[in-house]
């Protein structure tokens, strides 16, 4: 059975570039630019992993995640958060995120994250 990955992303080439990266016979990858619908895609898709940037316009990916925290349904899915600034990592440790992707991102360390945070 595939897992499956959501990644939310304000670029369309970021999310062009991890949705080829992890898309394979073992994951399904949703990729979307509308963070502002990003709770119901949750709930339509019921993903194992979330992916999300940190500085987005209307709702930034800490929101997101504490959203998530908050929500019953949802608080157990691992999220990462991805950022090109130099506070991103604590920005992600503060909402609870499971884990930090570095932009620009290396492949081996999204492949090392995703499947760490799948098997867990």
């Amino acid at each position: 059975m595939s897992k499956k990955i959501i990644i939310c992303d304000d670029e369309a080439l970021i999310l062009d570039v991890l949705a080829l990266a992890l898309t394979n016979d073992k994951t399904d990858v949703i990729a979307t630019t509308k963070n502002m619908e990003i709770m119901p895609l949750i709930d339509a898709v019921r993903p194992d992993l979330l992916l999300t940037d940190l500085q987005m316009p209307k709702v930034s990916g800490d929101t997101i995640v504490r959203e998530i925290r908050n929500s019953e349904k949802f608080s157990q899915l691992p999220v990462i958060i991805m950022s090109a600034s130099s506070l991103g990592e604590q920005a992600a440790r503060d909402c609870g995120a499971d884990g930090f992707l570095a932009k620009p991102f290396d492949l081996d360390d999204l492949y090392f994250l995703v499947d760490k945070l799948l098997r867990a």
